[in-house]
């Protein structure tokens, strides 16, 4: 499969392939017909978003690997803007607290 060359068919199998949340450079070069070099190299230029572990150990999101491979399935960011409220950081913190107590 090509990248940005996805019908219908290829998106559904791709959506039921892609179950993990993270990937490895390799199993993306995999996904995208790709050689793994070429991946690392997305990510140094800032192409492929991914999570650096360790000197040497990449892992990219789920979300990355899908835009990445099909773009037209990513729905871009919802962003709510409200200038006038003013946000209250205590309450979140308590209600993040109560969260994982």
């Amino acid at each position: 499969m090509k990248i940005h060359e996805v019908d219908q068919t290829q998106a559904r199998d791709l959506l039921t392939e892609l179950d993990r949340s993270f990937y490895s450079p390799a199993e993306v070069a995999r996904l995208a017909g790709l050689h793994p070099s070429t991946i690392l190299n997305y990510i140094h230029s800032g192409r492929l978003y991914a999570i650096k572990l360790s000197e040497r150990t990449y892992r990219i999101p789920n979300r990355a690997v899908l835009k990445l491979l099909a773009p037209e399935l990513v729905k871009p960011p919802v962003i709510i803007e409200r200038p006038d409220e003013v946000p209250d950081i205590e309450a979140w913190n308590r209600e993040l607290m109560r969260e994982h107590q």
